[in-house]
């Protein structure tokens, strides 16, 4: 969540809340995020967004920084247009989730800025939840659509809170968005993870030299590199392409997803999955060899 600085609109009229769309999906590709939910105010935005990269606060930077710029030239307004950092905070816990998910889609609501439901039309990405517009290509709903099994019960659970039937948790503040206490405690490194040499790796090679490498180690060619596989444990030597060619080049998630014929959303899936989980083989022994040639 950011506010304006002093409070002061930083969304005047529908042009600056599209403007702004623009610009956080271009954040979303560009940073590999995962964005599930957002609500625009007049004087401040909410979003519920996943960083799978634990690149949050560059990514912030980014969007408020290139928003600062494009709104002030815009308006010919002067001077900063937010007010300090933004505010964050790490939720993993599902009954949490499931109180923020309504909690964010009912901003206007309870600000009277839309009148009879929260499926109504304004700056939230509920209505794209409900299928009554085109949901953008950055936004993900599979998540929580999945968390309530549908829909129809992701919108009874945010009308039940509309309606007065549901009320928020003692420990979470509707001002800010936040909760009293923190949902979950900072995860602990995995092994591949302390075992990794705290050196800074290169990212300056070419494409093509990484891939040439990609399968010579795995024994895969390129057209099996890109084969679409469904499944737990599914093509491993896809995944390990995908996570060599994010380490080794500056190609962004976008790129590299072009080059192995697979979507940005999947190959930031698999990054996180890398980084958050227990590898297994034989992509853990992959990750153990290529580290081992950068030193």
């Amino acid at each position: 969540m950011h506010r304006g600085a002093r409070r002061a609109p930083i969304f005047k009229v529908k042009s600056d809340c599209q403007g702004f769309l623009d610009l956080l999906g271009n954040t979303v590709e560009q940073f590999g995020l995962e964005l599930h939910a957002f609500s625009l105010m007049p004087n401040h935005y909410h979003l519920l967004v996943r960083s799978a990269l634990g690149n949050l606060s560059e990514a912030m930077q980014d969007l408020n920084g290139n928003y600062a710029q494009w709104i002030n030239r815009r308006h010919r307004w002067d001077g900063p247009v937010f007010r300090g950092r933004f505010t964050s905070q790490l939720v993993e816990d599902e009954e949490y989730l499931r109180v923020l998910i309504a909690y964010i889609h009912l901003n206007p609501v309870e600000a009277s800025l839309i009148q009879k439901s929260t499926a109504d039309e304004g700056w939230t990405s509920y209505r794209a939840y409900m299928n009554l517009e085109k949901a953008p290509e950055w936004l993900r709903t599979g998540f929580f659509v999945d968390l309530f099994g549908g829909k129809k019960k992701l919108h009874s659970f945010v009308e039940s809170y509309r309606l007065g039937r549901k009320e928020y948790p003692e420990d979470f503040n509707p001002e800010t968005g936040l909760f009293a206490r923190k949902a979950i405690e900072p995860r602990e490194m995995t092994s591949s993870e302390k075992k990794e040499p705290k050196t800074k790796h290169p990212r300056n090679r070419l494409p093509e030299d990484v891939l040439e490498d990609i399968q010579k180690m795995t024994g895969a060619k390129l057209r099996e590199l890109r084969k679409t596989q469904m499944g737990p444990g599914a093509n491993p030597a896809r995944r390990f392409a995908v996570w060599a060619l994010n380490r080794s080049t500056t190609l962004r998630q976008r790129e590299i997803g072009k080059l192995l014929k697979v979507s940005y959303y999947q190959v930031g899936r698999v990054l996180g999955y890398i980084r958050n989980q227990e590898v297994k083989e034989p992509v853990k022994g992959w990750i153990a060899k290529w580290i081992a040639k950068e030193h």
